[in-house]
């Protein structure tokens, strides 16, 4: 049969709670026991030296421990029995002391000879009772006549002999020390079911949201109930979904971006190809032309999803060699000078005179800065100017990188879509080409991070924008 995780972490509880009562009960069973007979021992040996001197007395007085049976009965009687003691003979002219020493009615006395062997008992017939001298010296009470020793005087309860009442006693302990773990049990059994369900909530609320998600329902969330393990699990969770509906987001957005960017070429090579069956568009060189423009769309387009594809597997080949990132430079800058002059945009670049060696491919670091710079030009006005700026900063002690700035003084990014400029397809209302897929940005970041390195952006509106990306001049041990 199936228990639920809540019954089995009550039992759990519970069970931990019952143990450890019966260990505290049986340990505080043989600590109070122990004691008390310790107590109750030296009780008796007190009482017995409190005897002894009325027994020294009696003895003295007679000559002998002729007649002393009677006077053992006498004196363990209680109170009542006072007057009945007082008529004896040896004891009329007692002292406060020896008045005082009366031991309970339940109480067992002895009184040994100097050989151990009993003389009197005030409960003759009880048991054969055998005392060893070892017990006799410990828990007797030797009895001295003019510094001669005639006997020894016994409290029952001194040699660690329980009465019926004591044992009473012990029992009602006992039994307080039961219902008191009973009534502990019951209470953990109640505070481990409440426990059980207040850690279970969470975990319940988690499962439906689970499933939830697993529905499809990626905006379902679960409450933060506090600042423990659970509660960092539900924030974690939380996270999760909001990541996961993020990347729904994104997914649903590049597939309707792709349909788009393939519709267009689609849709002219479509009508070209029509109007070219149909005769109403000569082949001219001019169409087709035109025709090869859309066609290099859809093979950018292809390429750049391809490229994406095997970087998000892992799988993107590098063809690594060592390479000057300053003649690089130049070169993706000589690429591009035409495009900026068009557009009425000054071009500059600050590399160090030396060569600035890095390991890395040098066609997919082409593909980063032809990216970076015709973003730049593409939203830089006339009169703007872009600089190229190659550094070598170090980040570790004894470690150097490669670190390219790309600062134009274009219309700048708003604050708002500076946190989204690297990903796939996302192409804010001010940054809208006709010719871009939305993807340049996010490829050049996927490229450095290839290479080891990481980009980053700084811009604002209508200042420009800086973009920054810093390779190792070492390749990092991938194997």
């Amino acid at each position: 049969m199936k228990s639920s995780l809540s019954t089995r972490l009550t039992l759990t509880l519970l069970l931990a709670i019952v143990v450890t009562a019966v260990l505290v009960m049986a340990l505080s069973n043989i600590i109070i026991r122990n004691r008390f007979i310790v107590l109750v021992a030296y009780s008796g040996q007190r009482a017995a030296q409190r005897l002894a001197p009325v027994f020294a007395r009696y003895y003295a007085l007679t000559g002998s421990w002729e007649g002393v049976d009677q006077l053992v009965a006498l004196y363990k009687s209680e109170a009542e029995n006072l007057p009945a003691m007082m008529m004896q003979p040896a004891l009329r002219n007692r002292n406060a002391d020896e008045r005082d020493a009366i031991i309970p009615a339940d109480e067992r006395l002895l009184l040994l000879d100097t050989e151990g062997n009993i003389l009197a008992d005030s409960e003759p017939g009880t048991d054969n009772l055998t005392l060893v001298p070892r017990t006799i010296a410990r828990s007797g009470v030797r009895i001295l006549v003019d510094e001669k020793h005639v006997g020894t005087l016994i409290v029952m309860s001194g040699l660690g002999k329980l009465n019926a009442y004591q044992t009473a006693f012990l029992r009602q302990v006992m039994l307080f020390l039961l219902v008191a773990t009973l009534i502990v049990a019951l209470i953990g059994m109640w505070l481990g079911r409440r426990q059980a369900q207040r850690i279970l909530a969470p975990i319940k609320a988690l499962s439906q949201a689970t499933q939830e998600i697993a529905q499809g329902d990626l905006s379902h969330r679960i409450p933060v109930s506090g600042d423990d393990e659970l509660g960092e699990l539900a924030v974690a969770f939380n996270t999760m979904a909001e990541d996961l509906e993020h990347q729904q987001e994104l997914r649903r957005r590049a597939m309707n971006d792709i349909a788009h960017e393939l519709r267009t070429p689609l849709s002219v090579l479509q009508i070209e190809m029509e109007s070219l069956e149909d005769g109403i568009t000569e082949p001219t060189p001019e169409v087709i032309a035109g025709l090869q423009t859309e066609l290099g769309r859809l093979n950018h387009l292809v390429e750049d999803l391809r490229v994406l594809a095997l970087t998000d597997a892992g799988e993107l080949h590098l063809e690594w060699s060592t390479l000057d990132l300053g003649e690089l430079i130049y070169s993706m800058l000589d690429r591009v000078r035409s495009s900026a002059r068009e557009k009425g945009v000054t071009l500059s670049a600050e590399i160090p005179e030396g060569p600035v060696f890095i390991e890395g491919d040098s066609r997919r670091l082409s593909q980063v800065l032809l990216n970076l710079l015709s973003n730049a030009i593409q939203h830089t006005p006339a009169g703007g100017s872009i600089a190229v700026t190659l550094t070598q900063p170090a980040i570790e002690i004894g470690q150097s990188a490669a670190q390219v700035t790309v600062r134009d003084t274009g219309e700048g990014i708003p604050a708002e879509h500076l946190p989204h400029i690297f990903e796939r397809f996302y192409r804010p209302a001010v940054a809208r080409s006709p010719r871009g897929t939305g993807l340049g940005l996010s490829i050049a970041k996927s490229l450095v991070e290839a290479h080891g390195g990481r980009i980053s952006v700084i811009s604002a509106e209508g200042m420009g924008s800086t973009f920054t990306f810093t390779l190792p001049t070492r390749r990092h041990n991938t194997a």
